[in-house]
């Protein structure tokens, strides 16, 4: 079974873009900072963005 997450961000550092994903709901609430739950590095913003779309719900 696959974990869904609702929080995604994508952010740029030095050479390279980093992508946090986590929880920004929990039993129905909205949470008023999102749990990060692991975040995972890539060279370019395409690659970035296409891991963030295919594995998570990207909000953007």
């Amino acid at each position: 079974m696959k974990i869904k997450y609702d929080y995604c961000k994508i952010s740029p550092d030095k050479n390279k873009y980093v992508v946090e994903y986590g929880h920004n709901t929990y039993k129905g609430y909205t949470l008023s900072s999102p749990i990060k739950v692991a975040d995972r590095a890539f060279s370019t913003e395409k690659k970035a963005i296409r891991f963030a779309k295919k594995s998570y719900r990207l909000n953007a």
